[in-house]
């Protein structure tokens, strides 16, 4: 739901690649971002009294299908939280602005109280177009390609039949950042060794198999095209383990008030979780000054429910380095990394289509240890913070518990957050880069700077696994970005 839209380390150090990331086609990006602003949304900017900075008119506003508004209601908690940041000198800043660092509340897809996604603003209103036609309860298994390395159609399944659909132009694949590069491995894309590995493993397990496979026909993976599909996932990778108190209490109301606010567009249950605002900030890695490298998000009460924290799915002695406090009054600032050096990869769990891909997320693995050390300077910012007069007021206090599994160094030093960080750490759901884009395959890159799969005709990829480096923001915005590039690219292949 966050819309953030922030371009310029992609711009700048993207360029150092040539090909898709060239200064002509950044600027392409750029351009389409700011035109794709004005096509895909409709600002709305809060009232005189919900208004965040009075000076700032916000994004230009457009009259497009997606709607953009800053995150309301705004708790006291967030307020103290962003009058924090200006005591420790950073900006109160617009995130879609010319200026990177900084604090704001976040502007999110949300319309009338309630949320917007791509298939709300994009889909919904056009369902009854001729041309136009959107199959659920279905799953594509493989993509039909010829011996001319053409994709031809897709194999898939509705409704337990299995069926196959012939491409008249070409096939885009738009399946994310997980499950574009299972479907490309599972169609005979991608890295040769991994693929010819794996129809070994096949043969070795086929008798065990013999009856699955038989019903199911599966007959291992010839490979058709050796990319380097799934071998560079990124993520922003995300600290969860600082937790703190505070004497500022969230007012309570009725079920039938929360109910009737609901109702009306407003009120907690419209709010994108808890988390309202957030800021922007360097460490002492970042050597260019208009860089962020690291997000403190601020989540107001609740942020350590119990339902919130099975959501992680930790071990119960790591959630209760977190847990146990009031939620009524207590907060969390989660720390992600921006600019993320380490690298994972999507790998083929068996050749059916029907077992999930194997997910090796390899966080803070960064040879250099840049990950693990721009997290730690974080989390020392982030405790400045605290002290500042703002916190002082409500008297915030850490309430973060020793982790049990660091408990042979001393609570708070550096070795004990270096121990913690490991623990605590997880993804910020913004998983990119599996198929990324860039123009000579044999440097691993998949696709060209048109989304065209290298070496293989009509057939595209659309999403956040082409993204070919790092965002310095939540990858929302960008994938409508994606989606508008395609649309012009087919508009002027076609027309």
């Amino acid at each position: 739901m966050m819309f953030m839209i922030m371009r310029r380390r992609m711009r700048d150090e993207g360029g150092e690649g040539g090909g898709c990331y060239s200064s002509e086609t950044l600027d392409y990006y750029e351009n389409l971002i700011r035109s794709e602003r004005k096509k895909a949304e409709n600002f709305k900017l809060p009232t005189s009294a919900q208004r965040y900075k009075p000076n700032d008119d916000g994004p230009p506003t457009g009259k497009g299908l997606l709607n953009v508004e800053y995150s309301t209601p705004r708790s006291e908690q967030c307020k103290v939280f962003l009058k924090a940041n200006e005591q420790l000198g950073y900006n109160l800043t617009d995130f879609n602005g010319p200026e990177e660092i900084g604090a704001s509340p976040y502007q999110i897809n949300i319309k009338e109280g309630k949320r917007q996604d791509s298939g709300t603003a994009f889909l919904k209103p056009f369902l009854n177009r001729p041309n136009l036609k959107i199959l659920t309860k279905s799953f594509v298994m493989k993509i039909i390609i010829n011996k001319s390395k053409e994709a031809e159609g897709v194999i898939f399944t509705y409704k337990g039949r299995k069926y196959k659909a012939k491409a008249t132009k070409e096939v885009i694949v738009c399946e994310g950042s997980i499950n574009s590069p299972q479907l490309l491995m599972l169609s005979g894309i991608g890295p040769e060794e991994h693929l010819k590995q794996h129809v070994k493993f096949y043969l070795l397990t086929s008798i065990i198999k013999i009856l699955v496979d038989t019903f199911l026909k599966i007959t291992g993976i010839p490979v058709i095209e050796n990319l380097e599909v799934g071998s560079t996932l990124t993520d922003h990778l995300q600290f969860y383990g600082l937790t703190f108190s505070s004497n500022l209490t969230e007012p309570v109301k009725s079920l039938r008030q929360y109910v009737k606010d609901y109702l009306n567009g407003q009120g907690i249950l419209t709010e994108a979780l808890t988390q309202q605002c957030a800021s922007y900030v360097q460490t002492k890695l970042e050597k260019n000054p208009t860089y962020p490298d690291f997000e403190i998000d601020f989540y107001n009460s609740n942020s350590t429910s119990p339902a919130l924290l099975r959501g992680l799915r930790w071990k119960k002695e790591v959630s209760e380095a977190i847990s146990g406090v009031n939620l009524a009054s207590s907060f969390s600032i989660y720390l992600a990394i921006l600019d993320t050096k380490s690298f994972g990869t999507v790998r083929l769990k068996s050749s059916s289509p029907f077992d999930y891909p194997l997910i090796d997320s390899n966080c803070l693995s960064d040879p250099k240890g840049e990950d693990i050390l721009r997290t730690y300077e974080a989390v020392q910012i982030t405790l400045k913070m605290i002290e500042t007069d703002a916190f002082r007021k409500i008297n915030a206090k850490l309430e973060s518990k020793p982790l049990k599994f660091c408990s042979k160094y001393k609570f708070l030093t550096k070795d004990y957050w270096y121990c913690a960080l490991r623990y605590l750490t997880g993804h910020d759901n913004h998983p990119a880069s599996s198929c990324k884009m860039g123009p000579d395959p044999k440097k691993g890159y998949v696709v060209d700077s048109e989304l065209r799969v290298h070496g293989i005709g009509k057939l595209s990829v659309a999403d956040a696994s082409v993204i070919p480096i790092a965002t310095s923001a939540h990858i929302n915005a960008i994938c409508y970005m994606i989606g508008e590039k395609l649309a012009d690219i087919l508009k002027a292949r076609y027309q």
